[in-house]
């Protein structure tokens, strides 16, 4: 998975691309723990990713949790239709309370990137 991150005045934004598997599942929920430990609050991109199994959504899931019960705002945007399906069944944005957007017309850019 490949990973694109900006920070500007306390809002983070970590633009996702690849699939978020058990191979990555950790690395994405460090990143996520890094990022919004030192913001006020964090925008997952989420429209490069292609896939996601159960152990990559329980890391966002946990990380996300405790971003939230130290007071940061979360939110995912761009999220492909299939894996939003996923996320619903799963009960992920009930049970945390954020918003999940569909994709829209922004995203990764593959020009600036890191790979997880």
């Amino acid at each position: 998975m490949d990973y694109r991150a900006t920070e500007t005045n306390g809002q983070a934004t970590l633009f996702f691309a690849g699939e978020l598997d058990m191979a990555v599942g950790d690395r994405v929920g460090e990143l996520l723990q890094q990022y919004g430990g030192r913001n006020h609050s964090v925008t997952v991109d989420f429209q490069g990713v292609s896939f996601v199994d159960s152990s990559g959504i329980g890391s966002l899931y946990f990380t996300t949790k405790e971003l939230l019960a130290s007071g940061k705002q979360v939110e995912i945007v761009n999220v492909r239709e299939e894996i939003l399906d996923i996320l619903s069944v799963l009960g992920f944005t009930e049970a945390l309370g954020i918003t999940v957007g569909k994709v829209g017309e922004t995203g990764f850019d593959a020009k600036q990137r890191d790979c997880i």
